[in-house]
């Protein structure tokens, strides 16, 4: 199908950019941090781990995101993996996990943000073995969304039963060809009437709980931070640390608004229309391409705005085209050499 095609042809490109990318801004990281970064280069380079492994995952999985009727879900193409379904569903459930890592790492580099600009020595929570543990905070949100997947969002015979057309017709799969995980609100009861499911109705609050807790958390220490930035001049601060605190809060100000375009808005959409009966089915392409090119983008504001990293990429950009010209200038004048002899 054309769908498939186009969707797969942009995964392939996302995931190949991402790749490239966040290798590259690791690399910047290890050799063109300012010592005055301290340890939150390391949040960075967590954070770049977890978009390498996002990109991997989603083009394993190849995920399809769709609403349809009163259900939401993510559902894989078993193809090969038919004989395994648990294993499929796995990395379903681990792919929806790096969403939940993603928004609550964002969440965690905002609070660091906002104790490096406060200056009240809060940043030592940052130092030692307190960063292992605020590296484990996003790991246990990720268990916690796999876990709710697992118990709520699990295949069963009713929701395939739902979902077994429309798969068929928008995608030319029978079910029995997908894994998939999601929430039917209403499923019909032995009579054919539709009742609220309260477990999915639970189900949907604990995501809700996460995704509001994150959200909430880069607001509020977005606005702090934001404050603070402004406050550093008058604090006699050197032209420096000024410029370079405001290229970091300015870079993390446009990668917590790529998540919530790419991730939070579309996800919450979804999830939250097929409870109130809106009907979205038409526009569920999208968030599915949403969440494929999130992670290719999410490296770019720290690579482009921070002066230090744009210079390093623009030095390791040129060192390779001099690199490749002084080959291509070598094979040439050998061919001449040779060419005379």
């Amino acid at each position: 199908m054309l769908f498939a095609a186009i969707k797969f042809t942009i995964q392939l490109v996302s995931f190949i950019v991402s790749i490239i990318f966040n290798f590259t801004l690791i690399y910047l990281i290890l050799t063109r941090s300012p010592k005055k970064m301290g340890t939150y280069k390391y949040l960075l380079i967590y954070f770049c781990c977890f978009s390498i492994l996002y990109s991997i995952l989603d083009i394993i999985v190849e995920p399809f995101i769709q609403s349809h009727g009163s259900c939401f879900f993510m559902m894989m193409n078993l193809g090969s993996w038919k004989s395994y379904p648990e294993v499929g569903f796995l990395f379903v459930t681990i792919l929806c996990g790096c969403f939940a890592v993603s928004i609550t790492t964002i969440s965690i580099q905002f609070v660091f943000r906002y104790f490096a600009l406060e200056r009240k020595g809060r940043i030592t929570y940052f130092r030692g073995h307190y960063l292992i543990v605020w590296f484990i905070v996003p790991l246990v949100s990720a268990s916690i969304w796999i876990t709710q997947l697992w118990v709520f969002q699990h295949p069963n015979s009713v929701t395939s039963a739902y979902l077994s057309e429309t798969v068929f017709v928008n995608y030319g799969m029978n079910i029995s060809d997908i894994t998939y995980t999601g929430s039917l609100f209403y499923p019909p009861d032995e009579h054919g009437v539709p009742h609220l499911d309260l477990m999915q109705l639970f189900s949907y609050l604990g995501f809700c709980v996460t995704m509001g807790t994150t959200f909430s958390t880069v607001v509020v220490f977005g606005m702090k931070s934001y404050k603070l930035v402004c406050e550093l001049p008058q604090l006699g601060e050197s032209e420096y640390t000024y410029k370079l605190q405001s290229q970091l809060f300015r870079a993390l100000v446009v990668q917590a608004f790529i998540p919530i375009t790419f991730l939070f808005l579309p996800i919450g959409i979804l999830f939250t229309a097929p409870l109130l009966h809106f009907d979205i089915e038409p526009a569920s392409f999208l968030v599915t391409i949403f969440y494929s090119i999130y992670p290719a983008v999410d490296p770019l504001p720290i690579i482009f705005i921070v002066v230090d990293y744009r210079d390093g990429l623009v030095e390791l950009v040129g060192h390779f085209l001099c690199k490749k010209n002084n080959q291509v200038n070598t094979s040439y004048t050998d061919q001449q050499v040779a060419s005379i002899s």
